[in-house]
């Protein structure tokens, strides 16, 4: 009992405030930490990207583009060249031209073409000229989605 009677004394002892006053500040500042890093980790939903695919290849001295699929958010009326696709070569952006493709946009199956001509994006092979021999980079953006972006060589 002699250990006990040290601690019981006669004197005005804020410790037991002080105390209290510490882990309330703890646990506040614990919280505020775990929010800010959950919330941080979530962020806000991402919009989903367009999952939509293209066959690029070298044909006939003429760069031939098929959609192979659609995404999600493909139109029954195909991809519209208006506000949906920008197709660059070589980091110009060509221009829909004439295009006759279904008369309303890129559909599955369909192809264009990139040959040396104005405007150089045609659905028909014959209404392109021949690119010279060379490296040309192609990049497909459908719904602000960078599709395709490489190389094509042609010989």
């Amino acid at each position: 009992m002699k250990a006990n009677r040290k601690f019981i004394e006669e004197q005005d002892a804020i410790s037991a405030v002080i105390g209290v006053i510490l882990m309330v500040a703890i646990t506040v500042a614990i919280a505020a930490v775990t929010f800010v890093y959950f919330t941080g980790l979530m962020g806000s939903p991402e919009t989903e990207k367009e999952n939509a695919s293209v066959a690029v290849k070298n044909e006939n001295a003429k760069i031939k583009l098929t959609l192979v699929s659609g995404g999600k958010n493909l139109p029954s009326t195909g991809y519209a060249f208006s506000n949906s696709i920008i197709i660059r070569l070589n980091g110009t952006e060509l221009t829909e031209g004439a295009l006759a493709v279904g008369n309303d946009g890129w559909d599955v199956g369909e192809s264009l073409y990139i040959g040396n001509a104005v405007p150089a994006l045609d659905d028909n092979s014959n209404d392109v000229n021949q690119l010279g021999p060379g490296d040309y980079s192609i990049t497909v953006t459908i719904i602000e989605t960078v599709i395709y972006d490489d190389i094509v060589k042609v010989i």
